[in-house]
């Protein structure tokens, strides 16, 4: 069975709609981040570095996927050399692990802040542009063990790939299973403390958008290690799966457009922001509309 060019235009459309949505989120976020100085504390570091690899996520890794995976493999076809090939192909895979590096360095720091609260106030700012450096530093692995494979081909890159992101899964999931076992049975001698309730508030909302990411990001990892490890995909027509795997990557890809929209939810200042931005946009607008008259 054939994929229809009609079918990869419809989805060539759902995932332009999609990378474009990203990338207007986060960077509407990344401004509220620079024109509000009660959203750049210290705490905050890491989820600004997470929405800046979210919205290349949508710029690049996204750009990149739509352009190749469905222009260049359905539509049009590429001649590329196999060594672009292989270079290109990392930006699909560079930014949404430094995303996911960042949801789990994320949940130490919260980890830290919610076992060691006195001693998270203290660190100092440099502790913060050392753990972005790592955030962004370590998902290095991927292009490095594509060059290996590239030069030997050992298939080796997959075990590798899936061994750093399941590391990422533990270390969050460790956290978070921590900070949930100190809320539910350790002591609140702090219970009172304006400062301590809302780093409690920060916890709870970065644990949310961690789930919910996750939850995203998941299921198209499962379906890779499922192709790869077994038969059991081979029974589905071209048609399923083509359906199949286009929709677990709009899930994955989807995991970088959620958290600035949980933030405006669940952080008062961050709504706040965003509505006294629209309101100043509002203000110039009609002031722009008086002066032409």
């Amino acid at each position: 069975m054939v994929v229809l060019s009609s079918e990869c235009i419809i989805w060539l459309t759902v995932f332009t709609a999609e990378f474009v949505a990203i990338v207007t989120v986060n960077l509407l976020a990344i401004i509220l981040f620079i024109k509000n100085r009660s959203l750049r504390t210290r705490s905050m570091y890491l989820v600004i570095s997470l929405t800046v690899a979210d919205m290349l996520v949508g710029v690049l890794s996204g750009g990149y996927f739509t352009f190749s995976d469905l222009l260049g493999c359905r539509l049009i076809k590429l001649n590329l050399p196999r060594e672009v090939g292989f270079l290109l192909s990392n930006f699909c895979f560079f930014f949404p692990l430094v995303s996911l590096t960042n949801i789990a360095v994320i949940s130490l720091e919260r980890l830290h802040a919610t076992f060691r609260p006195f001693r998270h106030r203290l660190i100092k700012r440099w502790v913060n542009v050392v753990a972005i450096v790592v955030v962004w530093g370590f998902p290095v692995i991927d292009p490095v063990t594509w060059g290996v494979e590239l030069l030997y081909l050992n298939g080796y890159h997959l075990y590798v790939l899936e061994s750093y992101c399941l590391l990422c899964l533990i270390v969050t999931f460790v956290s978070y299973t921590s900070i949930l076992f100190k809320f539910r049975f350790g002591a609140h001698p702090q219970r009172h403390c304006a400062a301590a309730l809302r780093q409690r508030k920060l916890t709870v909302t970065l644990f949310i958008t961690t789930l919910v990411s996750l939850l995203l990001w998941l299921p198209y990892n499962i379906f890779l290690l499922v192709d790869w490890s077994s038969d059991i995909l081979k029974s589905l027509s071209l048609q399923d799966d083509f359906h199949l795997f286009y929709s677990l990557i709009f899930l994955f890809y989807a995991n970088s457009l959620v958290n600035p929209i949980l933030y405006t939810i669940r952080m008062p200042d961050f709504e706040k922001a965003l509505l006294s931005l629209f309101r100043r946009h509002q203000r110039e607008n009609v002031v722009i509309l008086l002066n032409r008259y």
